[in-house]
């Protein structure tokens, strides 16, 4: 045998390989049981769930529209927090939650199921599911292929090419970007930030993930469908409520002003979220999903989380257990709490990597830091290579 067919503690190169693949089937089995464990559970606690969040929604938003409306002056910003919950919970919790079809096993709740849900959020749903779930979720974080790191015309990695428009994306993201996050999701999803960059950068679309049209829209129905998705929130937030709170005698602006208010709280919010928990995290290879073993462990690869308690957890759309919401996107999303005790233990047995920062402040702090060295053309990763659970780690 020759030196060429040895490997590592002089194993034969078939040897090798046949303990790499016992590995790797081993894995991959111990994530689907995991998932099959929490298929076979879904039922009741989960219908209760989701029509619990539902009520105490509904509830935010009375409470949150009365108190801005009857409430005098100043006194009316009470109601934002009431109203932030509302949008907040609408929007992620349930709306993204529930797009990813993690209710659509359960026919106690047709109203939650993925193709009859109307988002109660200013993005079109057809489009989202291609860009997010069918896209992100299957090539997350690989160069040129995922959708979600191009969101306009960010840079976060050395990769793509540096043109004048990234020495102002901290500040035009911070002032412009973020405060819009969810009207700009039809951009991205429609082609819209594709056409923008064809226009102003030298390379065009070169190191962006760019919008294939699967459904073959023309320009007129790409308009048309942003425009109703977004008007169906405008003209609830900025008419229906406004106009109902001047006839009834109590004002116009402060309604509106506080409706506004909401929506760039809400905005930053997600936003903060989102972007705090993939950018920071490696680059993955354009084999990461040709198998499932490696597609699960490119998923721990990418993706990173941050501690919080179960009612923040609500509020982030369990989005701080992104590991386990990439591993697992079609399962109930309060899940995510009980399967992370799973996955750790995965991860410690196999040496997998399992990334946690140690509060949504920490993700922020990581991810500004990156987003604002790659603002230069010279840009280098602040982070060193992903850390690994330690074999002690809880």
């Amino acid at each position: 045998m020759s030196a060429q067919e040895t490997f590592n503690n002089g194993l034969p190169a078939s040897t090798h390989a046949q303990k790499t693949q016992q590995r790797n089937d081993e894995i991959y089995q111990a994530f689907e049981a995991i998932k099959q464990k929490h298929r076979a559970d879904m039922g009741e606690k989960d219908v209760k769930y989701i029509k619990k969040l539902r009520r105490f929604s509904r509830i935010f938003e009375a409470v949150g529209r009365t108190t801005v409306m009857v409430l005098p002056g100043p006194l009316a910003l009470l109601g934002v927090p009431f109203i932030f919950l509302h949008r907040n919970i609408e929007a992620i919790e349930i709306g993204h939650n529930v797009l990813h079809g993690q209710y659509d096993s359960l026919p106690e709740v047709p109203e939650f199921h993925s193709h009859n849900f109307k988002w109660k959020a200013p993005v079109d749903e057809a489009a989202w599911c291609q860009e997010h779930n069918a896209t992100h979720h299957v090539y997350t974080n690989v160069f040129e292929k995922d959708p979600d790191l191009s969101h306009g015309f960010l840079r976060t990695n050395p990769q793509v090419p540096h043109t004048t428009w990234h020495y102002f994306q901290v500040p035009f993201y911070m002032l412009f970007g973020y405060p819009t996050m969810l009207y700009n999701f039809n951009n991205q999803n429609l082609g819209l930030s594709d056409k923008f960059r064809a226009e102003k950068f030298p390379l065009g679309n070169k190191g962006y993930a760019t919008f294939k049209n699967p459904e073959h829209l023309t320009e007129q129905q790409i308009e048309k469908r942003i425009n109703l998705s977004v008007w169906r929130i405008w003209a609830k937030e900025y008419v229906f409520f406004p106009v109902l709170s001047l006839v009834t005698g109590f004002g116009f602006w402060k309604v509106f002003f506080c409706n506004a208010l909401v929506d760039f709280l809400n905005n930053y919010w997600i936003a903060l979220t989102i972007q705090a928990t993939h950018f920071t995290e490696p680059l993955q290879p354009d084999d990461a999903i040709d198998n499932k073993t490696n597609w699960y462990i490119s998923q721990l690869d990418s993706s990173v989380n941050f501690k919080g308690t179960r009612l923040q957890s609500i509020l982030w759309g369990h989005l701080n257990y992104q590991i386990e919401h990439h591993l697992y996107p079609d399962i109930p999303s309060h899940r995510y709490p009980d399967i992370a005790k799973d996955v750790k233990a995965i991860c410690r047995q196999y040496n997998l990597p399992y990334k946690l920062n140690d509060s949504w402040g920490q993700a922020i702090k990581k991810y500004l830091t990156l987003f604002w060295r790659f603002s230069f053309k010279d840009g280098k990763h602040p982070f060193p290579a992903p850390a690994y659970l330690s074999q002690h780690e809880a």
